[in-house]
């Protein structure tokens, strides 16, 4: 009875062993499996990806072989066009060929002709040609000689208002008392009234009216580069004095010329600057026949103007 139980021990046993044995091949057998599958996993998903780029190349590539099948049917249709014309130009040329070859075997005369035509109508417009460079080159030159012109104008008048500040100047005090300066027409004007230079009838300057000038032939003393013209007014009523004077003309010339002796009384005052000239009655200021019109008339005006040498050389063209 002990030996059957004692066997019976050992073979629970035996098979105790037996079992762990099988259940550690079985857990290494499941992990060998499982690594296993993981790295079919892992590969299937490499090969996913692969296919999903090949894919995508193929795509592009469907899509670059249909451009190009594109461009290729439209350099097919260009070329087939090119030829076309090739063709027409080939005809054209042989007709001009024939047609040259049939107007030189019959017409030479009508080719010298169209070449004497030719070389005409050549000439012609040549000659239109050097007219028109003549025609721009003048019309330069006279822009050129327009802007210098304008130049000139332009400091001329500059030194126009300069010349009438000067002058006021010189005449201080006496301005807007019997003497107006203003300046008109490119020059200055002294217009001195009677009232301030002669008594009616009179040539002879009175004192007042010689110390202005005085005055003002110290400044034309000083500006060697201007041109003075004194000219004598008077009103149209007709002169009734005594035989000295025969009319307003005579008048008024000698009024201008008494002005002009106390100017060059100032021994710096070149006389070749100045010229004197009667007037008369015929340059009135204001012509209504009232007693303050012919008050305004009855004067003495002083022109001065700067020389004008610059500017009537630039005008010649010089």
């Amino acid at each position: 009875m002990k030996k059957i139980f004692y066997f019976m021990l050992m073979g629970a046993m035996f098979a105790s062993c037996a079992s762990k044995k099988t259940l550690n091949q079985a857990l290494s057998d499941l992990t060998k499996s499982e690594q296993s599958n993981k790295v079919c996993a892992e590969e299937l998903d490499k090969a996913r990806k692969h296919v999903a780029a090949l894919q995508r190349d193929s795509s592009a590539a469907h899509k670059k072989i249909g451009l190009m099948a594109e461009d290729s049917v439209a350099k097919s249709k260009a070329l087939h066009q090119i030829g076309l014309e090739n063709k027409d130009l080939k005809a054209l040329n042989q007709q001009l060929s024939d047609r040259l070859t049939k107007t030189s075997a019959n017409s030479d005369k009508e080719i010298k002709k169209l070449l004497a035509d030719l070389q005409k109508s050549q000439e012609k417009l040549q000659a239109r040609e050097d007219a028109l460079d003549k025609s721009e080159k003048s019309l330069k030159d006279k822009e050129k000689n327009l802007a210098e012109l304008q130049r000139i104008v332009s400091r001329q008048d500059s030194m126009m208002k300069s010349l009438k500040k000067k002058v006021s100047d010189a005449l201080k005090g006496y301005e807007g008392n019997g003497i107006e300066v203003v300046n008109k027409n490119g020059k200055v004007y002294v217009s001195l009234d009677e009232k301030l230079l002669f008594k009616s009838g009179k040539w002879d300057v009175d004192a007042k009216g010689a110390n202005a000038l005085k005055k003002l032939s110290n400044f034309i003393a000083e500006n060697k580069d201007i041109n003075i013209v004194i000219e004598g007014h008077t009103d149209d009523v007709p002169y009734k004095g005594n035989g000295n004077v025969e009319d307003n003309w005579d008048l008024s010339a000698k009024r201008a010329t008494s002005i002009v002796r106390i100017l060059i009384s100032n021994k710096n005052v070149n006389p070749s600057q100045i010229s004197a000239t009667g007037r008369a009655e015929y340059m009135p200021v204001d012509k209504a026949n009232t007693p303050e019109a012919r008050a305004k008339n009855r004067r003495t005006e002083i022109i001065l103007s700067p020389k004008m040498d610059e500017l009537l050389k630039a005008m010649s063209g010089e």
